[in-house]
């Protein structure tokens, strides 16, 4: 599933996420993970949601979709304990109280931030999806 050349892939994707800020619909947490399994896989994972822009809307599309982890579950498959993850991997974190999509990236994960891609420790990850 992944691409012969997928290292690079993910770290040109992690290189323009840095320092690109948050925003609902194009660098939230569901967007930032598809956009790491679009350039590992070169398949978009969300190539079918109507596209949004607030947190309503955002709210609304993972309350549809059962929750995070039963939105990522419908999208990527089933998922496997966290300390499976592998750098690339999607996975669901606990970070400030609230629940959030990342890619981990060895010992962290990377998560969209305000400001652009922030570290999480893997220690806060509940669920993960191999990509």
């Amino acid at each position: 599933m992944r691409r012969a050349d997928w290292q690079e892939r993910f770290a040109a994707f992690a290189k323009e996420r840095a320092e690109m800020p948050f925003a609902w619909g194009t660098n939230d947490c569901c967007t930032f993970a598809a956009g790491a399994v679009l350039a590992i896989t070169g398949k978009d994972p969300m190539a079918s949601f109507e596209p949004y822009d607030s947190p309503l809307a955002a709210a609304r599309l993972v309350e549809t979709g059962g929750g995070l982890s039963v939105l990522a579950c419908s999208l990527l498959g089933p998922s496997v304990p966290p300390l499976m993850a592998a750098v690339g991997d999607v996975v669901l974190l606990t970070n400030e109280g609230r629940e959030l999509l990342g890619v981990c990236n060895g010992p962290g994960a990377l998560a969209p931030g305000k400001d652009g891609a922030v570290i999480v420790e893997m220690t806060a990850a509940l669920a993960a999806w191999k990509i």
